[in-house]
């Protein structure tokens, strides 16, 4: 889904801002309000950043919001990102410029939009964002074979050195069998708590047919665990690519679950668990899954 934006002719901003169904992005660059309001989260970002670069057409953007024009995880950006314009001031009106050169092999155009390439936002991001928002879309950018490791290991080399160490980790933990924000997230809350690492979507044969449960463990004289990250968006996707309505996917995933709790234990938890390890902590503990102290976040 796209939203166009307005740009008022010359004189016209003062009957753009009064009119009531429209948002105003930023100076100059207006949105059908209904329509914005209607985006998914992750889609609003790239509004900001087409916003700014009707304003800064020279601009390449960085980060997060090159992510975001790949239609890749990016979490939820504060700001919008470029990189490469060494006159540029830090952080100014929902900007924030990265103030180093950039070889023009680490940049493409599309839509007359100039961004980083996948496999340099994704080292940038794992050099200086979170954690979790770094996995999520390194792990998507992999699934979906828009980057190897390889050429992000390559990216990271031609960047500076604050934060490589963080970029190496997340480089060596991404993993395409994440299927999801959400488990990407949960695995990294999994590693922090010092949990053993879940096997990621092994089939396991059900009356009703295979199943691929999130994550899987092992415990020693006991049944085996899954894990199911169970965000709200699971079961509209389950309903979208069956041609089903929302509760009937409900219905049908309890029924798949209950046939695959003939074969193991499972445990669910939600974003609260997935963004705060300390919530699952416990969670983990009943399974009787080993944890450790948390290990130091980034």
């Amino acid at each position: 889904m796209t939203v166009d934006l307005l740009r008022p002719d010359p004189g016209e901003p003062q009957r753009l801002r009064r009119a009531p169904e429209l948002q105003r992005i930023r100076r100059g660059a207006y949105v059908d309000a209904a329509a914005f309001t209607a985006l998914p989260q992750h889609q609003r970002h790239v509004v900001h950043v087409r916003a700014v670069a009707l304003s800064r057409p020279g601009a390449v953007f960085a980060r997060e919001s090159a992510l975001a024009l790949a239609d890749l995880p990016h979490g939820r950006p504060d700001a919008v990102h470029t990189i490469g314009d060494l006159g540029a001031t830090g952080r100014r009106s929902g900007v924030a410029s990265t103030r180093v050169a950039i070889d023009d092999d680490d940049v493409l155009v599309e839509d007359d939009i100039a961004r980083c390439t996948p496999a340099y936002a994704l080292a940038h991001l794992a050099r200086v964002g979170r954690q979790g928002d770094a996995v999520s879309a390194l792990d998507e950018a992999l699934r979906r074979e828009i980057v190897t490791k390889e050429a992000v290991t390559d990216a990271l080399g031609r960047q500076g050195p604050r934060g490589r160490r963080r970029a190496e980790w997340v480089i060596r933990f991404a993993d395409p069998l994440c299927q999801s924000v959400g488990e990407s997230w949960s695995r990294v809350a999994i590693h922090r708590l010092g949990a053993p690492p879940p096997q990621l979507q092994v089939r396991i044969m059900t009356r009703l047919g295979p199943r691929f449960p999130d994550f899987l463990w092992e415990r020693p004289g006991m049944r085996l665990l899954g894990g199911e990250f169970d965000g709200a968006w699971k079961y509209g996707v389950i309903a979208e690519a069956n041609g089903m309505q929302p509760v009937d996917a409900v219905i049908a995933e309890k029924q798949r679950e209950d046939a695959l709790r003939e074969h193991i234990d499972t445990l669910h938890w939600m974003w609260e668990q997935a963004f705060r390890p300390a919530l699952l902590r416990p969670m983990l503990e009943r399974a009787h899954i080993p944890v450790r102290s948390a290990l130091p976040g980034w």
